[in-house]
């Protein structure tokens, strides 16, 4: 599953602590428009990345990459 999504290195893993943190943000700016529904989905998948990644790099730095 990690490879797939491109985290099988240090550089693939602060790419998908951008992409998710950048996800964060723009969940917390919609939650605050008259529908937050769509911010609530963005910024819940922001916080499912950054766990995926979180885990992504302990793997990494273990070597345990295949």
């Amino acid at each position: 599953m990690f490879s797939a999504l491109g985290l099988t290195t240090m550089r693939g893993c602060v790419i998908g602590w951008v992409i998710s943190a950048v996800l964060l943000v723009v969940g917390l700016v919609f939650t605050f428009t008259p529908n937050p529904a769509v911010g609530i989905v963005l910024f819940a998948l922001g916080v499912l990345g950054i766990v995926l990644v979180t885990l992504a790099v302990l793997r990494v730095r273990r070597g345990r990459v295949r």
